[in-house]
């Protein structure tokens, strides 16, 4: 039926479907090391679970078709030189996971085995890195600043707010009891913990707030 419509013979291989498949858990397994080992909060997004599960895939899909022609290897080369990143990757992890996707989808076409082997070598460095840093700052050691960035939150409140100077994210604060306008300033490793202080303010008492990033 299907060469009558689109003029081909359709051929069903289970073992491609299988590594196929395979490709799409691995990278899955990969948004699962990141997420729960590794604490990546930029992989729980659907969008990033698409990209988790396709990519590999594509990657496997694209080597399988190109593996036995030379040529076609070659332009395929040539076309992919012109993919570009549209938007800016603020992420330097998030590039290299996309490789990391792409080479699973890639290897597993031409030795599942070191697919394999490869994942779980990212599995052992995963868990290596988390306890160099538990140790690193359970210690304070210091041996390697794994928080390079801080981020500055800075809140224009119509009220005074004795309460948040407790935090220990507070910096400094500034303001007029006259004219109601007090500046409350916050500095953290973690953005999140900075949205958690603007969101335990109500929002009909700030005035207007600002978040940025600043490298150390």
């Amino acid at each position: 039926m299907v060469n009558t419509l689109f003029g081909f013979d359709y051929i069903f291989v289970l073992s491609y479907v299988q590594l196929a498949l395979l490709s799409s858990l691995l990278g899955l397994y990969l948004r699962f090391l990141l997420n729960f080992i590794n604490s990546e909060e930029w992989v729980k997004t659907f969008h990033h679970f698409s990209i988790f599960s396709l990519l590999p895939l594509t990657g496997f899909v694209i080597t399988s078709a190109i593996s036995d022609n030379i040529a076609l290897s070659l332009g395929m080369v040539g076309a992919l030189s012109i993919v570009r990143f549209r938007t800016p990757v603020k992420n330097p992890s998030e590039l290299v996971v996309y490789f990391v996707l792409i080479t699973i989808g890639i290897v597993l076409n031409v030795d599942p085995s070191k697919a394999l082997s490869f994942v779980a070598l990212i599995t052992f460095i995963s868990i290596v890195l988390e306890i160099y840093k538990y140790i690193n700052n359970k210690f304070n050691l210091s041996i390697y600043d794994f928080n390079n960035k801080k981020y500055v939150l800075q809140l224009a409140l119509s009220k005074e707010k004795p309460e948040l100077i407790n935090n220990k994210s507070f910096h400094h604060v500034s303001g007029n009891a006259g004219e109601n306008h007090f500046i409350y300033r916050f500095q953290a490793n973690s953005m999140e913990d900075l949205i958690d202080i603007k969101n335990s303010v109500k929002s009909d008492n700030i005035s207007s707030y600002s978040l940025d990033e600043t490298s150390l």
